[in-house]
């Protein structure tokens, strides 16, 4: 939903899909193809992250909130270097060495 960028964070406001075998998983509502929650993603290092965000304009989804896409991969870039790992999405993309990744789910909504 958003990404919030400075040099050694990376922060992203998400709606997280969870799967059954996550303890916070509840049937997906009728409106709903999965069970979701929103999330804040904290991505962190001791070095500069480099990121070059896309210049493409968000989309607005279908609660009429921004919609910057997926963080459609998380993964080692050896080529970039040891232990630099890679996040794309339509959102960008991001570089970072020794990530810290935290990822904390907010309270539940009713209705």
């Amino acid at each position: 939903m958003d990404v919030d960028v400075s040099a050694t964070v990376v922060v992203f406001k998400l709606d997280a899909a969870l799967t059954p075998e996550h303890p916070a998983y509840r049937l997906a509502r009728p409106d709903e193809t999965h069970c979701y929650r929103s999330a804040t993603l904290t991505v962190r290092s001791d070095s500069a992250i480099h990121v070059r965000l896309s210049m493409a304009l968000p989309a607005t989804d279908a609660s009429k909130e921004r919609d910057y896409g997926h963080i459609d991969t998380l993964h080692l870039a050896a080529d970039h270097g040891p232990e630099v790992w890679e996040l794309t999405g339509d959102w960008g993309e991001a570089l970072v060495r020794q990530p810290g990744i935290d990822m904390r789910l907010e309270a539940p909504t009713h209705g």
